[in-house]
């Protein structure tokens, strides 16, 4: 099985893949009304480790990532576009979740200068209503 996330948006877009996500969650809570939010909450949590010393894509994929937690809400560029899909061992798609305008609830991250490694987990949220 294997993963693919894309984020577009803010002029930087961000492509992970299972070789950066340990775990993935995507939940919808239904019938729970939160500010600014229409009844259901859809949410996707991404754990990963990036290996800094692979340079490339993947070292500038948890800078794009930080910057885009802590964006001010304020600023469109919080805004952006998720796509993440799930593909079975022979490369057929089983599953798609899509967030039109999607936000950073919760961002966190740690570097290892001994291994080389930055380990990251971001929560991501669907604005579904007028903010």
């Amino acid at each position: 099985m294997s993963i693919q996330v894309r984020i577009d948006g803010g002029g930087k877009n961000i492509i992970l893949t299972e070789r950066s996500i340990l775990k993935s969650e995507y939940t919808i809570t239904e019938g729970t009304q939160t500010r600014y939010m229409e009844e259901s909450v859809d949410t996707v949590t991404l754990i990963g480790e990036i290996d800094l010393h692979s340079g490339g894509v993947e070292t500038v994929n948890i800078s794009k990532l930080a910057e885009w937690a802590f964006c001010p809400s304020i600023d469109e560029n919080c805004y952006r576009t998720f796509s993440m899909e799930l593909f079975d061992s022979l490369g057929e798609k089983i599953q798609k979740v899509n967030f039109e305008k999607a936000f950073v609830v919760k961002y966190k991250d740690t570097f290892s200068s001994k291994k080389g490694r930055a380990r990251y987990e971001i929560v991501i949220r669907e604005c579904k209503g007028t903010h």
